[in-house]
């Protein structure tokens, strides 16, 4: 079954791929544009564990480009399908695609492929009896995420300017009536602007505090800060985070990153992480 399921998702990516590749070649420098080439003849030559050396090589010279995201997760695919799969393939796969929407947010391909893997993901965890990667959020963080930020900034602008109108309607009225009216949209747009404000101010800090991440280990588990194991306790009902999992990274350590994943909120093994650039 997981056989067919990563069959039908390598198809999927692999059919994509090569339009993906039309595109990079116009907007490379020349060196990686070659590497680039390199990973694609090795993907369509049924290497993939050959392009995903290339592309990791990309990626540790620095190379943030959707359609190189992409690729690279095709070849991660293919090779989780492969006889020289290795543990944790598919949850760089998943940050591959991650990165591409971060890259490209209206990559509709990318978008149905990262939707198509972590569903099966989570089924597969879900026949063995083991918790799915994905998890609520906070009530806090789901709020502020709801919408995008240039919607908060556009209803704050907004409550501003009915409330600046509110006043001058109440100001300059000439019958009870208007100023009634005109006191009763200042009420509204003042609070409707502050609350906008406030969610604009905390989209704002989450996006400068939290910086987004996958877990690429088959399992990374919880620790202290010492580094210590954590195990599973009533307040938190897993004792590891699954391949796959989008995380919020709080802060660095030395060896350790701090994240939030749904309501835990623990340290895990900079190794276990791919860190994704902020939206």
């Amino acid at each position: 079954m997981k056989a067919q399921w990563l069959a039908r998702a390598a198809l999927t990516a692999g059919l994509i791929f090569c339009s993906a590749h039309a595109a990079a070649q116009t907007t490379l420098d020349a060196d990686s544009k070659t590497l680039f080439n390199k990973a694609t003849v090795a993907l369509q030559a049924g290497a993939p564990g050959e392009a995903v050396g290339i592309f990791e090589l990309l990626a540790d010279r620095g190379v943030l480009h959707p359609d190189v995201s992409f690729n690279r997760a095709v070849a991660y695919i293919k090779r989780a399908r492969s006889d020289r799969a290795q543990g944790g393939d598919l949850g760089r796969a998943v940050a591959a695609l991650e990165e591409t929407l971060t890259l490209r947010p209206a990559d509709s391909a990318a978008e149905a492929t990262l939707e198509r893997l972590q569903s099966e993901l989570s089924r597969d965890r879900s026949r063995r009896g083991a918790q799915s990667l994905l998890v609520r959020p906070s009530i806090g963080r789901a709020l502020v995420r709801l919408l995008p930020e240039n919607f908060w900034a556009g209803a704050t602008l907004l409550g501003s300017a009915v409330t600046t109108l509110g006043l001058l309607a109440a100001w300059f009225a000439g019958s009870t009536r208007r100023r009634y009216v005109g006191k009763v949209a200042v009420s509204i747009a003042s609070v409707f602007g502050i609350l906008s404000g406030f969610m604009l101010f905390t989209a704002a800090k989450m996006r400068h505090d939290l910086t987004p991440g996958v877990v690429t280990a088959p399992e990374a588990p919880l620790r202290d800060a010492a580094g210590m194991p954590l195990p599973a306790s009533a307040a938190r009902d897993t004792a590891s985070i699954p391949e796959g999992a989008l995380v919020d990274i709080v802060r660095f350590g030395d060896r350790q990153a701090e994240i939030l994943w749904g309501e835990t909120k623990a340290w895990v093994q900079l190794s276990d992480l791919q860190v994704l650039p902020k939206r």
